[in-house]
């Protein structure tokens, strides 16, 4: 059913989509894949970098990050960019179609829409007991006349037969994105002598980090007593 609607949406879908970003137009090629590390709290700009995750993260819920920023691995990664597939029977690319159909199909079940693949913009993954997936996706809403191909995001999860949706939804806008207020990242535990990193807004007398609203200290100060 999916393919033929596929089929149909083809036909009469815009001439020209707007192009996004390049970093979400699809893989990279081998010779331009970034080599990312395993970071440590002891360094600082492991810190710097995962409190820039933690506020894209925050600010988009998982759906857009600049890995092109990142020298470390993270809680997420982008299944566009990655070096290795996901599966040892799969592709990245027929893991990401699978899952964003699935999502589509489940999404027009539930609520009566009739919504259809039109193509793949960007894909971001954890594997957590099954494999959870951030998409971003145009595809045409058949029910609007005429049909109208809009930017759609799509938080799943899924182990074998088991699929969930946690978000599904039009790509929020840039004022919508950038009104959501992210707050500092909960303390890290890291050496059970030391007392843990604390993440909060830079005060007076503090030095910003570059292209991030945060600060950390390694002594504890501003540690909330509950925690």
């Amino acid at each position: 059913m999916a393919d033929s609607l596929l089929m149909e949406v083809n036909y009469r879908r815009p001439e020209k989509i707007p192009k996004l970003d390049e970093d979400c137009e699809g893989s990279e090629s081998s010779s331009k894949q970034r080599v990312v590390k395993w970071g440590t709290a002891e360094d600082d700009e492991y810190l710097r970098q995962y409190l820039l995750f933690h506020y894209q993260f925050q600010k988009t819920q998982g759906f857009s990050i600049k890995w092109e920023q990142f020298d470390y691995n993270f809680r997420s990664r982008s299944m566009d960019k990655s070096p290795n597939e996901i599966s040892e029977r799969k592709s990245n690319a027929v893991l990401i179609r699978e899952m964003t159909l699935t999502a589509i199909d489940k999404h027009n079940e539930a609520h009566g829409t009739k919504l259809v693949f039109v193509e793949h913009v960007e894909a971001n993954y954890q594997l957590t007991r099954g494999l959870t997936c951030w998409l971003t996706f145009w595809a045409t809403d058949m029910a609007s006349s005429p049909p109208q191909s809009k930017i759609y995001q799509a938080h799943v999860w899924r182990r074998g037969q088991n699929f969930h949706t946690f978000i599904f939804r039009l790509k929020p806008t840039d004022e919508e994105i950038e009104a959501v207020e992210v707050q500092p990242p909960s303390p890290m535990l890291y050496e059970l002598d030391k007392p843990p990193i604390v993440f909060s807004r830079p005060g007076p007398e503090d030095e910003a980090l570059p292209g991030v609203p945060f600060v950390f200290n390694r002594t504890g100060a501003g540690l909330d007593p509950d925690w």
